[in-house]
């Protein structure tokens, strides 16, 4: 069945359900057909009772005798082809006309039981009516019946016209099913069609349809598809491009540091040293870079586990702060912490310090000598929020959309003391725990950057926002 096309399995299943609703229908009619004849059959062998009755009644009120009655009765009703018999209660015959019914061995049980029965009389079969009525004191048995051949006849009438009509109406319905399995599926073929013809890093996709059906449905939901699959595409060239542009840097200043410290063949220790500065700076910041990136890497293909922990969050915020303090006095800068304390949450403790630290991180380097970061910690009804404010210049309104992109580093005058990837980390971080970071303010005056972090949900299970991917713990 796989191997056959769609068309001709659709046309298939049509025929073989066709099958049954014939078959099921045909059973039917043969069944409402029997029931309507033997009706009938009924219908008349109740009139010629009522008719053998009157004239037994004739013949009792003429003479007196039973059995010449009866006899003279059922020589007196003409019904070809039908039989006749009057009975006494005992079941002993007074008069019969058999035509051919021969009841000798069920004589006496179908006397006894009044009502219509089917019988098997040789290799005939019979409708039979036993009636008893009452003339006077005495109570008769009227036995009427017809054989059953007509309805017989018709049945194989019926079965024979079934046995030519139905095969036609399947060879017809089938050739109808596959014209019409076509038909609708030709749309489908040639979305397939110029779906393989669609280049990975062009602009086509199926196009605009105006249809309303599921055929319609399919054709946006693809163009979706393929729309997030070039913007994947996308994000991971561009991904790559800014990271060889960023390890290259690091890895320059390397490699041309040792060429000039090599190019001699002595060298006094000072020189050494400030060669041995220079290289540990850059492993130092080429370090940072290769493991944020493979955080966001993990991160992108759904590898990242969470290890949720119960926590404080208020001492998560005050531990970072004491790390950055020692980053904050050699600029100059002051951080002050206000919010609510023992605040209960439940995240994983180290990429929430992660978080925490990136976002302090950036705003103690934007902010002037002898400003200061303020941060705040609340508990709200379903929410723990985290504002960390600088007093730096602010971000320009044309860039507030570009912070959160991965490299992106607005002062060129600090692009040595980061990586560029410290927000859209954080960002990650947050919206793994079903939190989000976002750039609530910029100004002149200042930039402040708000953490929301529900506290109803626990984050064992979670959506990389980089790239879709899960992460379970």
């Amino acid at each position: 069945m796989r191997t056959l096309p769609l068309r001709a399995r659709l046309t298939l299943w049509y025929t073989l359900a066709l099958l049954l609703v014939l078959s099921l229908f045909g059973a039917n009619v043969l069944w409402q057909q029997r029931r309507i004849g033997t009706r009938r059959v009924d219908r008349e062998l109740d009139a010629l009772t009522a008719t053998l009755a009157n004239v037994v009644q004739d013949e009792l009120n003429e003479q007196d005798d039973l059995v010449t009655a009866a006899t003279e009765a059922t020589a007196t009703v003409t019904a070809p082809g039908r039989a006749l018999a009057i009975l006494d209660a005992q079941g002993a015959v007074l008069g019969a006309r058999w035509s051919g019914l021969d009841l000798r061995d069920q004589l006496a049980q179908t006397a006894a039981i009044a009502g219509a029965r089917t019988l098997t009389a040789g290799a005939t079969a019979w409708r039979v009516h036993a009636t008893r009525r009452a003339f006077g004191d005495r109570t008769l048995v009227m036995l009427v019946a017809s054989p059953v051949s007509d309805i017989m006849r018709e049945q194989r009438e019926v079965q024979e016209a079934m046995l030519v009509g139905i095969p036609i109406v399947l060879l017809l319905a089938s050739a109808g099913g596959l014209w019409l399995a076509t038909i609708g599926l030709r749309p489908i073929t040639q979305m397939a069609g110029r779906a393989a013809r669609i280049a990975p890093t062009g602009l086509e996709d199926l196009g605009e349809t105006d249809r309303r059906d599921e055929l319609g449905q399919l054709a946006t939901a693809f163009n979706g598809l393929v729309a997030r699959l070039r913007a994947a595409l996308q994000t991971q060239r561009q991904f790559m491009a800014d990271a060889s542009h960023e390890l290259r840097t690091p890895v320059s200043i390397v490699r041309a540091t040792s060429d000039v410290m090599l190019s001699r063949e002595h060298r006094d220790e000072a020189e050494y040293r400030e060669a041995m500065t220079i290289v540990g700076g850059q492993s130092l910041r080429l370090g940072r870079l290769v493991e944020d990136m493979l955080v966001l890497a993990r991160a992108d293909a759904g590898g990242y586990p969470l290890r949720p922990v119960d926590l404080y969050l208020d001492e998560v915020v005050a531990d970072c702060r004491r790390a950055v303090d020692v980053l904050a006095t050699e600029r100059g800068v002051a951080i002050r912490s206000s919010g609510s304390p023992d605040i209960p949450f439940r995240g994983d403790e180290d990429l929430l310090r992660r978080l925490v630290l990136n976002v302090m991180q950036n705003a103690v380097q934007h902010t002037p000598s002898g400003g200061a970061v303020a941060v705040d910690i609340r508990q709200e009804r379903d929410a723990v929020t985290i504002r960390v404010t600088d007093e730096g210049a602010g971000i320009p309104p044309g860039d507030q959309q570009r912070i959160f992109d991965r490299f992106v580093q607005l002062d060129a005058a600090r692009r040595g003391e980061g990586t560029g990837l410290g927000l859209p980390i954080a960002r990650w971080i947050a919206e793994a725990h079903h939190g989000s970071l976002v750039l609530e303010r910029s100004g002149p005056n200042g930039t402040t950057f708000c953490v929301s972090l529900p506290t109803a949900s626990d984050p064992d299970v979670r959506t990389s926002p980089a790239g879709g991917a899960q992460i379970e713990v």
